[in-house]
């Protein structure tokens, strides 16, 4: 790890579920990171992503740090530009090439698992082909781009195929079924079905691959069960749903008809604690990463952990 990196792994006496009582987990739980410019270090991780055996992670400056999935690290790449913002969520193709919508910047990054850049597309506007604000992506297995985005009544599900021609779009500004505000992420499940953390509006909305409304997961509130600035989500392998709830300072786990399953964390420093977390992302081992955005670090536990 890079200089004055913190790095820690425990196996009991971790924080689980949403209660005020430490608890002992069920698997280990590492941290790793802390306030800093070195490699290793973090200004306010918030976007992370993982692809096979590699954790990404961009920080406020911009950086592209990557992991394995024990938190060592491995190497980094900068983004073209941080001055008016950096993007808030990464995605990756079936080959590896990792997609970073510029959210500030109005424009898709994608680059090489080794952090050449190979492409840029994408232009400032309400167009088919525009962004205000791209906030979120995924890719179907046929390579077809799903993008979720906010600003100046652009509050939409944007799609494309996979050689960037714009397909369609779904959403508006709102807090009906299918509305958004401030849709600030996007996932999908073996299954096709497409997940929008709708974080203004507190949930998280459903819908199949054309667009067709689902369902509801959550509502407002500080209750288990009950979301607040979801600013993240995961699929996990199981199928169940992972919010990362920024008012929260938790993780909170669903089933993809909005059952809720459980929860972990609670406002704080200590690991197993969050401050302001902005990101989650989740392994095919089941690994849970989260972004703990306010205290400048990288958490690592199980999905079942979210209980």
């Amino acid at each position: 790890m890079g200089r004055g990196a913190h790095f820690l792994v425990l196996s009991a006496a971790i924080l689980v579920g949403c209660g005020s009582e430490p608890g002992t987990g069920g698997s280990d739980l590492v941290v790793w990171g802390g306030p800093g410019l070195g490699n290793g270090e973090f200004r306010q991780p918030r976007a992370i992503g993982v692809f096979e055996d590699e954790v990404y992670v961009i920080d406020t400056t911009g950086r592209v740090q990557v992991f394995n999935l024990g938190g060592e690290f491995l190497r980094k790449w900068s983004t073209p530009d941080s001055k008016n913002g950096t993007p808030t969520a990464i995605g990756f193709s079936r080959t590896g090439n990792v997609i970073i919508p510029d959210t500030h910047y109005h424009r898709i990054l994608e680059y090489t698992k080794s952090g050449e850049l190979i492409r840029t597309w994408g232009t400032y506007g309400t167009g088919e082909s525009e962004f205000i604000y791209p906030t979120g992506v995924v890719l179907s297995g046929e390579g077809t781009y799903y993008f979720s985005e906010y600003g100046l009544k652009a509050d939409r599900i944007h799609v494309f195929d996979r050689d960037r021609r714009f397909r369609t779009q779904w959403g508006k500004t709102g807090e009906g079924e299918g509305e958004f505000n401030r849709a600030m992420d996007i996932g999908m499940d073996e299954q096709g079905a497409i997940y929008v953390a709708d974080t203004t509006n507190h949930r998280i909305q459903r819908f199949d691959s054309s667009g067709t409304f689902l369902g509801i997961i959550g509502r407002a509130g500080t209750r288990p069960g009950e979301l607040n600035f979801p600013y993240d989500l995961a699929v996990a392998p199981d199928g169940s749903i992972l919010a990362c709830e920024y008012g929260n300072h938790r993780i909170s786990r669903f089933s993809p008809d909005g059952k809720f399953i459980g929860c972990h964390g609670r406002p704080g420093r200590r690991p197993g604690e969050f401050n302001g977390p902005r990101g989650v992302a989740v392994s095919k081992e089941g690994f849970v990463f989260v972004a703990d955005t306010d205290n400048h670090r990288i958490q690592r536990l199980r999905s079942e952990d979210v209980h």
